[in-house]
């Protein structure tokens, strides 16, 4: 039997969730509905070296959690001089600073990390967590530090899984789970999961059975055979599963031409990287006999059958029973089936009573949480998979995932997410599903597909969320920019009025034009050619869209007197019939109001200049100016005898309020600004003065083809509400632009 001190024996689950009745925030601690521990943080020292199990845990998780990076820099002046007098710098772990607090009471509290911050008890499926806060909720200091408390200590709470307990209707603790990812235990989890998914989710896929890819690898029916091969399927209807993995380098053996006919007699299984074996190994377990994965069911030296079997390759994971994603292994050799380690780093564990004082003698496991633990959103933001271009589509395309990570698995359907520590989906969970554009892209798989289609303007700003996401992947060969895309382009088209020319719409081409840079540029690729100026696949940097639809409802950009007008469009795809894939030029021809630009190398040192008119976002720095720190373009504007026109100045926060335009930084480069879209739709006899709202453009300069009025894109620019007044002295032009 446990040691414990007297405070320790009175506390329970229960007693905790009571006073969680009372006064309950998501990852927050109470003001006053508490547990009161021991008085003092030596208290709890000496109760750990007494011998109290349940202290030694605590005292030992304050031994070994490091302090935050950030959070000594917002710790009171008081707190920061002692630790500078104690440690010559900020300390290692929360318990050196713990121990010199002069108030370090100890106090508890249970909690959830499923729910966003400040959730209600109403919202709470599962109580996982006890808080442990060490000294006052709110220290008053002076009006230079505001009102700061300790840094708190988290604890986990876990279960076995067929041990699962309650108070009243909240569940305690996570499961505990198999770190053996190739465990019976974790493959008949992911069966599971797959049979409710296809028996009992009425909001999922329907019965339908697909037909096979052209090749898959045909896995068998044993669990133990050694060999594989390939089958050519002949439009055979069966369950498959496709893999969504890293390649990560070279691959052997692959699909070529020569050994199409080898792999259909025989593929040894031990030749294989490790990630095919799992990846057959996990299809055998579901009961599965197909299996597609990329590198052996393509030919690899043959373009016409790339040609061929890439322009299918969005509708191979979107009719895939499932699909394994391989989240953390940065090469086909890692693995999928891992044993994590992460158990055995987070120390002493013990078990603390659910209830006390009657005959249920339920416990929970007690250990320290590990800061940097693994979940579904840590794996959608900073796993291997996660960094690469061509698995972005087969996430979003296919319907059920099975994904493994380096401690469990995991689940995404329809329904939405699990995970074997059976935590709900919540905080843990992706923020960001693209629910509108994915229900265009299973509707005609769905049982019961939603009666009301999303509108047109929901669908595109999914559309603009999936480029933003694109643009932080990398691909190992730029030439797949849009190839990499296209199967999400070629899904979503038949909700789409219009042509899909190089990454945007002719529907929505304005939208589709106002893409800029997330961070402070984003250079073009021009060799090998790839995208035209005027498309976000142009670029490798990071790219957001920055119009209306940033601030508004309204996505799709309807026509108004002052936006610019698409008046022909030609696109010129390497393959004929696939105008989603690599292309070979594309231009559009648009008639648009346009202003004289100049770009000027000036620096100075103002901020909020009351002359600016607006900012503008080059694509490409043009000299050292343009990068210089806490810098960015701003535009104004030039009257002359001739007319106006409008130049940028670097500007950067200082208060030069008397500064003068030189001339002499002007660039000689001739500019075009070039007007995309402002909402000045006012009827004639409306006196409103100002746009409704600013002016988007692009920065456009002339190519060297002068015979012709062709220009490309070289920056985004944003004009504040602009004049209506003057916006119709702007020269409208036709322009094409490359």
């Amino acid at each position: 039997m446990n040691k414990q001190c007297i405070y320790c024996a009175k506390l329970s689950t229960e007693a905790l969730v009571e006073l969680a009745k009372i006064s309950f925030e998501a990852q927050r601690f109470p003001r006053d509905a508490y547990y009161q521990h021991h008085d003092s943080f030596s208290a709890l020292e000496q109760s750990a070296h007494d011998g109290c199990d349940l202290c030694q845990v605590i005292l030992q998780c304050f031994q070994q959690t490091p302090c935050e990076a950030e959070q000594p820099l917002e710790w009171p002046q008081e707190w920061k001089e002692m630790i500078r007098a104690s440690s010559d710098g900020y300390p290692q772990t929360m318990y050196s600073v713990a121990k010199g607090l002069d108030i370090s009471d100890v106090k508890l509290c249970i909690n959830t990390s499923h729910l966003y911050d400040s959730q209600g008890l109403r919202d709470v499926q599962v109580f996982d967590e006890i808080i442990v806060q060490v000294g006052t909720l709110h220290i008053e200091t002076d009006e230079n530090y505001g009102v700061w408390s300790f840094p708190q200590l988290v604890l986990r709470l876990n279960t076995p899984k067929d041990q699962a307990v309650y108070v009243e209707t909240f569940r305690i603790g996570r499961f505990e789970v198999d770190p053996d990812l190739g465990s019976l235990t974790n493959h008949q989890l992911a069966k599971e999961w797959l049979t409710e998914c296809c028996h009992d989710h009425e909001s999922c896929l329907s019965h339908q059975m697909h037909e096979l890819p052209s090749r898959v690898i045909d896995v068998g029916s044993s669990p133990n055979e050694g060999s594989v091969r390939l089958l050519l399927s002949h439009g055979l209807k069966a369950d498959y599963v496709a893999l969504s993995h890293c390649w990560g380098g070279a691959i052997s053996p692959l699909l070529t031409t020569e050994s199409t006919a080898t792999f259909q007699q025989n593929i040894d299984i031990e030749v294989l990287p490790a990630n095919f074996r799992d990846a057959i190994t996990i299809t055998r377990h579901l009961g599965i006999r197909y299996l597609w994965i990329d590198s052996l069911c393509i030919q690899q030296d043959s373009n016409s059958d790339w040609e061929v079997e890439s322009k299918k390759m969005g509708l191979v994971y979107r009719n895939s029973t499932v699909t394994i994603s391989a989240m953390i292994s940065g090469h086909s050799k890692s693995g999928i089936l891992r044993t994590s380690q992460s158990a055995h780093s987070l120390g002493a564990s013990t078990t603390l009573d659910v209830f006390v004082g009657n005959d249920d003698i339920s416990k929970v496991t007690v250990r320290r949480k590990n800061l940097q633990e693994e979940n579904l959103i840590s794996l959608d933001r900073r796993s291997a998979l996660a960094e690469r271009g061509w698995t972005l589509q087969e996430y979003i395309l296919s319907p059920r995932h099975l994904l493994y990570g380096q401690e469990m698995i995991y689940w995404k359907c329809p329904r939405g997410f699990k995970s074997s520590d059976g935590l709900p989906p919540g905080n843990n969970s992706p923020h960001t599903i693209y629910k509108d554009a994915a229900q265009v892209i299973c509707s005609d798989i769905l049982r019961h597909p939603d009666e009301v289609p999303p509108d047109i303007d929901a669908i595109f700003r999914d559309y603009a969320e999936l480029v933003n996401a694109y643009s932080q992947r990398k691909l190992t060969y730029g030439s797949d920019k849009l190839p990499a895309f296209s199967g999400l382009a070629q899904r979503l088209h038949p909700a789409i009025e219009g042509e899909y020319l190089a990454g945007i719409w002719t529907a929505n081409f304005r939208q589709g034009l106002l893409w800029t840079a997330e961070m402070k540029f984003c250079q073009h690729v021009n060799e090998p050619y790839r995208a035209p100026s005027w498309s976000w696949a142009v670029t490798d940097d990071l790219v957001l869209f920055e119009g209306p639809q940033a601030v508004e409802e309204q996505v799709v950009l309807k026509s108004t007197p002052s936006s610019a007008r698409l008046l022909e469009y030609s696109i010129n795809p390497r393959v004929p019939d696939n105008p989603y894939g690599e292309i070979l030029s594309a231009k559009l021809v648009v008639e648009a109001l346009t202003k004289p630009f100049v770009r000027s190398r000036q620096v100075v040192e103002t901020i909020l200049d009351p002359n600016s008119i607006g900012t503008v976002n080059f694509d490409e720095p043009a000299g050292p100016e343009d990068s210089v720190p806490m810098g960015w373009a701003s535009l104004f504007r030039m009257k002359t005898e001739g007319g106006d026109y409008i130049f940028s100045i670097i500007t950067r926060p200082g208060d030069d309020a008397d500064w003068e335009v030189d001339f002499h930084y002007f660039r000689e480069e001739d500019y075009l600004l070039m007007l995309v879209y402002t909402d000045d739709d006012v009827a004639e006899d409306d006196e409103t003065e100002w746009s409704q709202s600013p002016a988007f453009c692009l920065i456009l300069r002339q190519t060297s083809d002068e015979s012709q009025e062709t220009y490309e894109r070289v920056g985004f620019a944003k004009l504040q509400e602009p004049r209506l007044r003057w916006l119709k002295t702007w020269e409208r032009c036709v322009l094409t632009l490359v």
